[in-house]
């Protein structure tokens, strides 16, 4: 079975707990430490087996990690970890789930190896938004209700306000409605820096 590590947890000594996203499932499983293990870190895929285990949580099992050339370089490799750290946080209390979620994942490797990462990766969360039905295409202020001009400031979540009802990075409208209708080449590398900012705040 093959899966993407969202999660790793240290428990006793060097012990871990593992969350792995596969094609329908996330599952947490225990990983023993020891000198011929190999090392299971955030945001590998890794090919893997479990030993299940009635009384006790399943035990992760001969992990593979199935690496990408891009995996070298530490600032694409940074910026994916925190993508799917963000996952994890946003899939919480989940444990079967859509094979899109895989498929989502699968997508950003490939465009990992030819895209700047932060671009690759706020294409990949347009496309979560637009999949779980929350690319926000409010017209009106979130604060005053009034119709929307061309600038707008965006917050948590894609809430929309005026310069003058909320505080926060200025985006042209015209640029998020097309990143949110999957066009992001047309964001600015100044839009795409503040887009990134507000991504941490949580998917």
């Amino acid at each position: 079975m093959q899966g993407y590590i969202l999660h790793t947890l240290r428990v006793r000594e060097e012990d871990l707990l593992v969350r792995i996203l596969t094609q329908s499932q996330l599952y947490t499983l225990y990983r023993f430490y020891g000198a011929r293990h190999s090392v299971v870190h955030l945001g590998h895929k890794i090919d893997f087996s479990i030993q299940q285990d009635l009384r006790e949580i399943g035990r992760l099992r001969e992990p593979i990690h199935l690496g990408f050339i891009w995996e070298r370089d530490t600032q694409k490799r940074y910026f994916w970890q925190q993508y799917l750290n963000l996952l994890n946080t946003h899939l919480r209390d989940i444990s079967h789930l859509d094979s899109f979620y895989f498929e989502h994942l699968e997508e950003g490797t490939k465009r990992l190896e030819k895209e700047n990462p932060k671009r690759a990766i706020l294409n990949l969360y347009a496309k979560l938004l637009r999949f779980e039905g929350r690319g926000n295409t409010l017209q009106t202020c979130l604060i005053c209700e009034q119709p929307l001009q061309d600038k707008i400031i965006l917050g948590r979540g894609l809430v929309r306000g005026h310069k003058d009802c909320m505080q926060g990075a200025v985006f042209e409208q015209a640029h998020i409605t097309q990143w949110l209708s999957l066009r992001g080449e047309f964001l600015e590398e100044a839009e795409v820096d503040n887009l990134w900012n507000l991504l941490m705040q949580g998917l």
